[in-house]
């Protein structure tokens, strides 16, 4: 009897030494799960082709691969999903700013400046320069810049703008991307979540917020008045695995998770560009009133834009900073490519 049980308590000590390490053998009917998490709720329009991308695995790989969508914010906080999916306790994030990465990723910001699609790194070499920064700096696998590229950022506000000028005192909720940008128009930026940016709003703790399409999934029709023209930059969002989490997927499994990603890249995007139109109507029968910059102060405001920001990161990153400029130019596309 005491062999027995001596038995079963060094069997139970290794089977929990090899699960919480994360090693096992897949069969048949145990397929690798990918536990992952976003950085906004499930409900966000952000998310709209994640469970596509999802069943997509699941299919393409006949049920050896899944990835479990865990939630997003109320599951780790947004701006601490990089640091839970850096050290493994996550195994992947499916939608994050690279601005919420500024923390390991000095060069993260350049990405909003990129003047190629998703689908066009892939081809111009950006894509292979990213992922060697994310192994770098944050530990973890680039499987591409998900489901919305092209979509630019814009400035809503509640205080009317006809000028560049009079952006100036105006307090404005941002993320690391656009703070030189919004402290080169005399601007202040402030820096909250985005579960907060309704509250702020409507207690006027904050003047106005800059953000892409998507922001009726937050209701923050409800509590702006101005929506500022031209948008500048585009959307950046990452899909990453942790590292050594990836390095224990079959290759097989491994370059279907990134040929998928490089499929949905295009067609997410141009979900996502239906999507902004159906929320300019939104925001237009909420009263959201469109400004157009005059054409010269419209001219000064994008320049502005791009010149501050990259300054900014040439000298956070004088390593990274000139080859991301370069990869992301439109110079830097083979002649003749095409998203298909």
């Amino acid at each position: 009897m005491k062999k027995r049980m001596f038995f079963v308590l060094v069997l139970a000590g290794v089977w929990a030494l090899v699960f919480n390490s994360g090693v096992y053998s897949q069969t048949k009917d145990q397929p690798i799960i990918l536990k992952g998490v976003t950085s906004f709720p499930k409900t966000h329009v952000n998310n709209d082709s994640i469970p596509l991308y999802i069943e997509s695995i699941h299919k393409r790989s006949h049920g050896r691969l899944r990835i479990d969508w865990l939630g997003g914010p109320e599951v780790f906080a947004s701006f601490d999903q990089v640091h839970a999916v850096k050290g493994g306790t996550i195994d992947m994030i499916l939608f994050y700013p690279f601005g919420y990465m500024k923390s390991l990723m000095p060069e993260a910001e350049a990405k909003g400046l990129s003047e190629l699609t998703s689908w066009e790194e892939r081809k111009s070499g950006a894509f292979e320069l990213w992922s060697e920064i994310f192994e770098k700096r944050a530990n973890v696998k680039y499987l591409g810049g998900v489901f919305q590229s092209i979509i630019s950022f814009h400035i809503f506000t509640n205080r009317k703008v006809e000028k560049i000028a009079d952006f100036k005192g105006q307090t404005i909720r941002v993320m690391p991307l656009y703070i030189p940008f919004i402290k080169a128009l005399g601007a202040n930026p402030v820096t909250i979540p985005p579960t907060e940016i309704y509250t702020s709003m409507e207690r006027g703790v904050v003047d106005g917020f800059m953000w892409p399409q998507g922001m009726t999934s937050w209701g923050l029709q409800e509590v702006t008045k101005y929506i500022i023209e031209p948008g500048v930059f585009q959307w950046e969002c990452a899909a990453i695995v942790n590292l050594d989490r990836w390095k224990k997927i079959p290759k097989d499994l491994q370059e279907l998770l990134i040929n998928t990603m490089a499929d949905y890249e295009y067609i997410a995007t141009m979900r996502a560009i239906m999507i902004a139109e159906k929320e300019n109507r939104v925001m237009e029968k909420a009263g959201v009133k469109t400004i157009r910059l005059p054409p010269e102060d419209a001219a000064k405001f994008t320049k502005l834009a791009y010149d501050v920001t990259w300054e900014q990161i040439m000298k956070a990153s004088p390593e990274y900073g000139p080859k991301l400029k370069k990869a992301m130019s439109k110079d830097a596309l083979p002649k003749g490519a095409f998203p298909w």
